[in-house]
């Protein structure tokens, strides 16, 4: 996924005098969470506003005039070439004005943090962009002397070059879910029948996954991202959010329980799932979840432990019916 991280004022200022022109405690908290562990992609001169590579993350650098090198540290020529070089590596662009211009028709997610200020003598704005490209979404607020407020906005249709095929990924719709529910019931078949074991008997499974779903798409508290070659559903994913009462390691109480994995048979082993499994989390991340779970299928551990999915060997169930 392509990300781009930026804050900008009431009236689109990004920057003043080679400095972003405020200062606000909590404000930056996003970028860090998001990008650490990640790649980072910026312009030379925000590179050298910085003045060092950023830690625990792979820094690229676009320019045509310098060259920077050393640990985590590469630098190239153009953003396309940038996202190449940051390989499986979620890629945030980070500024500045020239490198948001480029990389726009390229992103699948726009972080912009919306600050309540006007700066009057601003000298860098953010570029204009198509906003009915994008699904916009509202976050958390915070701030004290300024506030602002957290935005999402996720390109409604991305595409993908995946191995010499060209992928599109995008949101369930009501359109989709009659092939949705039928793909669900088939990858629940499937885990049965790798167990050895048949299906129950007896169960109405498509009537209640259409109640469900009907119900919780209303509500936004489930999401499904799908992957597509032409018209045809390759992969999907779920995510369903609920709220536990908060504790020390997620203090919103919101989870995130993934479901719905499944990419069919003749596009396995391309990286599309994990490319769907990336949608959905960032999607409970937008969410305000502190954690994802899943019960995983035998088939399903190694995407999950690849992806970064810890065990935990205290989780039990008690069976009701």
């Amino acid at each position: 996924m392509v990300g781009l991280i930026v804050a900008r004022s009431k009236n689109n200022v990004i920057g003043k005098n080679g400095m972003i022109p405020w200062r606000i405690k909590g404000e930056q908290k996003q970028f860090k969470q998001l990008t650490t562990g990640n790649a980072v992609i910026m312009g030379r001169k925000s590179y050298e506003e910085i003045g060092r590579p950023l830690p625990n993350r792979l820094n690229i650098i676009v320019s045509g005039t310098k060259k920077f090198e050393g640990e985590n540290l590469l630098t190239t020529a153009s953003v396309q070439e940038a996202i190449k070089l940051a390989g499986d590596k979620t890629v945030y662009i980070a500024g500045g004005y020239g490198l948001y211009k480029e990389a726009i028709p390229y992103v699948d997610k726009m972080y912009i943090t919306e600050v309540d200020t006007v700066v009057e003598d601003g000298d860098v704005f953010f570029p204009e962009f198509d906003e009915s490209e994008f699904e916009k979404s509202t976050g958390a607020s915070g701030g004290d002397e300024i506030s602002f407020t957290r935005t999402t906005y996720t390109r409604k249709i991305q595409q993908h070059e995946i191995k010499g095929k060209t992928i599109t990924f995008r949101k369930l719709g009501e359109a989709d879910l009659d092939t949705f529910i039928n793909m669900r019931i088939g990858q629940l078949t499937e885990e049965y029948e790798a167990e050895g074991k048949n299906p129950p008997e007896g169960v109405d499974l498509e009537t209640a996954l259409k109640a469900y779903y009907h119900t919780h798409m209303a509500d936004n508290t489930f999401v499904s991202w799908l992957a597509l070659d032409g018209d045809k559903i390759i992969g999907t994913s779920g995510m369903s959010f609920v709220v536990k009462p908060p504790y020390f390691t997620c203090p919103t109480g919101r989870l995130g329980l993934l479901s719905s994995m499944f990419t069919d048979p003749g596009y396995r082993r391309m990286g599309i799932a994990k490319e769907l499994l990336e949608r959905v989390t960032e999607e409970a991340r937008d969410y305000g979840c502190g954690a994802v779970w899943i019960t995983a299928s035998n088939m399903g551990v190694k995407l999950y432990t690849a992806y970064g999915f810890e065990h935990n060997g205290n989780f039990m169930q008690y069976k009701l019916v």
